[in-house]
């Protein structure tokens, strides 16, 4: 691929790259306002040739996240068709820069749209669509006359009412994650949370009052193609329809596998693409912006060693070379921007105390790796093993130099580099693996659901019979056997993961949720805490008195952001300024 650097082409303080009309690929950048910019991926067609240009509008919170991958599946086929393509964040969200909580985030959010259509425009395409799934759609529809001509849009599974929206996601947030205290006026949804007055703005959008002469096409669930919004969407915008199957699995998954609607994609590139017309292809010229500087803060994309995998750098003129760097491991199969966007935030704010930080994604996450039809990554993995040594590796200096920061298999991740390799520092969040040798029948889950036969179903079996035999035999175990069980791989022990910590000199705070210490608990953490307490390098495990496994609820995230910045702190010796939690949940050491 040539690249040609273009003295003209400066953005901000950063100077902007332009390939050659023959590179046709897949281009992580920040485009849009240079105080402000926004992230974004561009696809470009083989020979660097398009018929048109699509602009693909993500969902908010989870959903945002979840379908990420989906979301590049529809880019790469629509790319494939002969399509430039843009995925982005809106502002405030995902790598794009801005606080989410700030007000006036919907006025952000639409002009984010209009931005990324202006970026596609001026890279040479004059067809341009839009793509909005959920929020995303409603989104779309609020800013589709300020865009220009569109040639089409595609509304999938589409948010029609943004008062409703709000509702339901309140209503789930407080069932399924935790009520927030009043004493912070934020409102919270499952992964996001906004300034009461977007949540204000956020209710009085409607998409069927949306106007274009674009060819539309609304995509809805079973369940809701006969509802009185969608039914109002489709005349509004003299609509054709497709009905989707499967999206719970990809929207709403019972856990941190999420299972992508190819069918379903695979139409909607289809449909999307045959508005466009097939002759004359343009040239295009893309910009690209990989790295910036605002508020003295610098980041860069980076690609991290033989498996090139993705990674953004954050760090600042405080930040010495090979100096105090924090290293963000991903959870389970998410990209690389952590609990409601925790680890985006805390890279932006500790390159102001000098500490550099790495955010990445393992192979099969986020901007990793293409995705493929059938993709089903494996959450541990040989490979996720390598990818997390690589981070580690290749953060920029050397390992007693890193702090390494993970939550759920993101702890187990960070833990094993950190046992592996070593570190200065390491903060687990809410572990619920604690093995350190992996037998495949031990560690059966949801994740192995692609696997079938004769070899799947006796692994199967031989799970089901250790669970119960554990079950039953465990307050008879004396802790003796039950540490001799534990190292062959038959059961967790906290304490061998713990002490192989300790015997590095990792410097090593767990923090756990009410369900993760109950667990630390079942599996006898406290014991060996007992015994590790006699080390000089003996770990710390708080249990906090309220929230969730995940850190959707925001007043345990806050105090764990607090709790992390405090170890911080203490690794690498130096002050760090921030404000205290709004709201202090309780907790205890174990």
């Amino acid at each position: 691929m040539s690249i040609s650097r273009t003295a003209s082409g400066r953005i901000g303080s950063v100077p902007a790259e332009s390939f050659s009309r023959t590179a046709g690929g897949k281009y992580p950048t920040w485009f849009g306002p240079s105080d402000a910019p926004l992230f974004g991926t561009v696809h470009v067609p083989a020979g660097g040739r398009a018929r048109g240009g699509v602009v693909l509008c993500p969902p908010l919170g989870k959903e945002q996240v979840d379908s990420y991958r989906g979301m590049t599946l529809l880019a790469q086929k629509l790319c494939a068709d002969g399509l430039l393509v843009l995925r982005f964040d809106y502002a405030g969200t995902g790598d794009s820069w801005g606080d989410q909580d700030r007000p006036g985030a919907v006025d952000r959010w639409q002009r984010s749209i209009v931005d990324a259509v202006d970026y596609i425009r001026g890279c040479g395409v004059a067809d341009v669509g839009l793509v909005g799934l959920r929020v995303g759609a409603l989104l779309a529809c609020s800013v589709a006359d300020e865009c220009g001509p569109l040639t089409t849009m595609t509304l999938w599974d589409p948010v029609v009412r943004g008062r409703s929206y709000l509702h339901e996601q309140r209503a789930l947030y407080s069932v399924s994650v935790t009520t927030d205290s009043d004493a912070d006026p934020r409102v919270s949804i499952i992964g996001a949370v906004l300034h009461p007055d977007s949540a204000a703005d956020f209710s009085a959008l409607d998409a069927a009052s949306a106007t274009t002469d674009a060819a539309v096409l609304v995509a809805t669930r079973p369940e809701r193609g006969d509802s009185k919004p969608v039914r109002r969407l489709v005349e509004a915008l003299s609509a054709h329809e497709h009905t989707l199957s499967a999206h719970e699995d990809f929207l709403e998954p019972s856990d941190f596998e999420v299972i992508m609607p190819f069918a379903d994609i695979a139409y909607l590139a289809r449909w999307t693409a045959s508005n466009f017309p097939t002759e004359p292809a343009a040239d295009v010229e893309v910009a690209l912006r990989t790295r910036f500087t605002v508020d003295g803060i610098d980041e860069s994309i980076e690609y991290l060693g033989e498996q090139q995998l993705f990674a953004i750098r954050s760090s600042s003129d405080r930040c010495l070379p090979g100096g105090p760097t924090v290293v963000f491991y991903p959870t389970a199969n998410e990209h690389r921007v952590g609990p409601v966007r925790m680890w985006v935030e805390l890279a932006r704010l500790l390159p102001e105390f000098g500490v550099s930080t790495v955010r990445f994604d393992r192979r099969g996450t986020g901007e990793s790796g293409a995705v493929t039809d059938g993709e089903l990554t494996r959450l541990y993995s040989p490979e996720g093993n390598e990818d997390a040594l690589t981070a580690l590796h290749r953060s920029g200096t050397t390992p007693d130099n890193v702090l390494v920061a993970g939550m759920c298999s993101g702890s187990w991740y960070s833990s094993y580099a950190a046992r592996e390799v070593g570190a200065r520092a390491a903060v687990l969040l809410n572990t619920l693996d604690w093995t350190t040798r992996r037998l495949e029948f031990v560690k059966r889950s949801s994740m192995h659901t692609e696997e079938t036969g004769l070899r799947a179903r006796a692994l199967d079996r031989l799970h089901h019979w250790g669970v119960r035999v554990k079950s039953a035999m465990q307050p008879r175990i004396p802790y003796a056997l039950w540490i001799w069980l534990g190292r062959r791989g038959l059961i967790q022990v906290p304490e061998i993961s713990l002490r192989l910590l300790s015997d590095r000199q990792v410097r090593t705070h767990v923090l756990l949720s009410p369900t993760d210490a109950t667990w630390f608990e079942t599996n006898r953490g406290p014991e060996g805490m007992r015994r590790l307490q006699r080390r000089a390098s003996a770990p710390t495990v708080t249990k906090f008195e309220s929230g969730d496994h995940s850190l959707y609820g925001r007043d345990l995230r806050e105090n764990v952001r607090a709790e992390l910045l405090a170890a911080t702190s203490a690794a690498f010796d130096i002050e760090i300024a921030a404000p205290s939690p709004p709201v202090t949940v309780g907790r205890v050491r174990l």
